[in-house]
């Protein structure tokens, strides 16, 4: 057996009823120890095959959580139930039960839990959105220039936001993306499951739920595409879908998209579906000569202008910024030889971020 955390304990716009049967009275105690903590979740326990086969004919149960010593199969279930076998890989599975989907008993109890999130997602339907979805704000971080610490500034914006008590999703659309450097990538899937998963009818929110990492309270993620052809084939209607399901979950005050540097047609799309755009700039000539040319690209500017606010990063503090219409938001000192975690941790702490006031206020 391994330890265990309570994971994320958000919301869902159902209750899941769950009958779980084991005669491991241990392991029961563990795994009831963690599901209890979880709101969506209705839970019933069975020890012995003949209360579970009472239970099964008189109740309605979601997921059957189910070890083959005490449910084998032969009773029938109802089609509205999904029998989810504990795998101990020590023990045989019956061959009533080879069919059945399984999920390895001793894990991470938080794992089965998303598991199971995951799996009863896709029977279970769309519900819809939630109260207070549509008050989900979205901030896109962009620039034309690499390197000019764009991924940096949307990880310590996300931070900041968390530490603040808001509830923020961090998304990266960029095709080589670097924010693991930051955020660990320990899930198995992410968010190329749910763009897979676009156009079907099944519960979003809660395999969007199922797939949710947490860097520290309040701060909420997924593994990025699994390659840069994920990001390349994405469409801009699934753009849009992808950030509607996100927001629907009603999980989140904040979603910070990381965008790529390109400004193509997927970009525009982005740009026409936030609420605020931040521009981020480098002093340097070669940077100055390329923010300037998008700065006069008039279709842009005239369409998006008005959510943009331009931040300056490596600022020395006698850099002059380019003339623009574009707002000002602030300046970003440099700062020499820094460790990511240390640097995205120091600017989520500083004042210099002078532009937070427009996103939350």
């Amino acid at each position: 057996m391994v330890a265990d955390d309570k994971g994320l304990g958000m919301e869902i716009n159902m209750i899941i009823r769950i009958a779980i049967a084991d005669n491991n009275e241990k392991y029961l105690e563990r795994l009831l120890n963690v599901l209890e903590e979880y709101d969506e979740v209705n839970l019933s326990v069975y020890t012995d095959r003949h209360s579970l086969e009472l239970a099964l004919s008189s109740k309605q149960f979601d997921v059957l959580l189910f070890n083959p010593e005490v449910y084998d199969g032969q009773v029938t279930l109802k089609k509205s139930t999904l029998p989810v076998l504990l795998l101990d890989e020590e023990q045989g599975v019956p061959e009533s039960c080879r069919d059945f989907t399984k999920i390895n008993k001793y894990q991470r109890i938080s794992g089965i839990y998303k598991k199971v999130l995951e799996l009863y997602a896709q029977i279970s339907g769309d519900i819809g959105g939630v109260l207070g979805a549509d008050t989900v704000r979205m901030v896109a971080f962009y620039s034309p220039i690499g390197g000019a610490g764009k991924t940096t500034i949307a990880l310590a914006t996300a931070t900041k936001l968390a530490l603040m008590g808001y509830r923020t999703f961090y998304l990266n659309f960029e095709d080589i993306a670097s924010e693991d450097c930051y955020l660990p990538q320990n899930a198995e899937k992410g968010i190329s499951e749910i763009v897979a998963s676009l156009g079907s009818d099944i519960n979003f929110s809660m395999k969007i739920q199922s797939f949710l990492q947490t860097k520290m309270e309040n701060l909420y993620y997924m593994n990025h595409f699994d390659s840069p052809n994920d990001v390349y084939e994405i469409k801009e209607e699934e753009i849009e879908e992808l950030l509607q399901h996100i927001s629907k979950t009603g999980f989140f005050d904040f979603i910070v998209i990381d965008m790529g540097t390109s400004m193509g047609s997927k970009t525009k799309r982005i740009f026409e579906i936030v609420q605020k755009i931040i521009l981020i700039e480098k002093s340097d000539a070669i940077s100055a000569r390329k923010m300037q040319c998008f700065l006069n690209q008039a279709h842009i500017i005239n369409a998006y202008g008005g959510k943009m606010l331009r931040v300056l990063n490596f600022g020395s503090g006698s850099g002059k910024m380019l003339d623009s219409e574009v707002k000002i938001g602030g300046r970003i000192g440099a700062v020499h030889n820094p460790d990511a975690e240390q640097l995205i941790t120091m600017f989520a702490t500083s004042t210099d971020f002078a532009f937070m006031d427009a996103l939350v206020n």
